[in-house]
């Protein structure tokens, strides 16, 4: 995984995880009555433009955490 870009991380860490972009869709939906999209989500992805807060419910929703650690 080092060489892939965090477009292709993100992707596989989902893909591991079991899930797909349109079951993501419908369960950030649920989370958050904000209508969300497997188009929307995965150009967020590819674009590099997703916030924090949506990769936070991400993770939640595949049941992942996110965390710092220093070097």
């Amino acid at each position: 995984m080092l060489n892939m870009g965090i477009r292709d991380k993100i992707k596989s860490i989902i893909v591991a995880a079991g899930w797909n972009y349109v079951e993501l869709a419908e369960e950030m939906t649920k989370a958050t009555g904000r209508k969300y999209t497997n188009q929307l989500i995965s150009n967020r992805i590819r674009k590099e433009i997703i916030s924090f807060k949506e990769m936070e419910l991400i993770c939640g929703i595949i049941g992942y955490n996110i965390e710092f650690c220093k070097k």
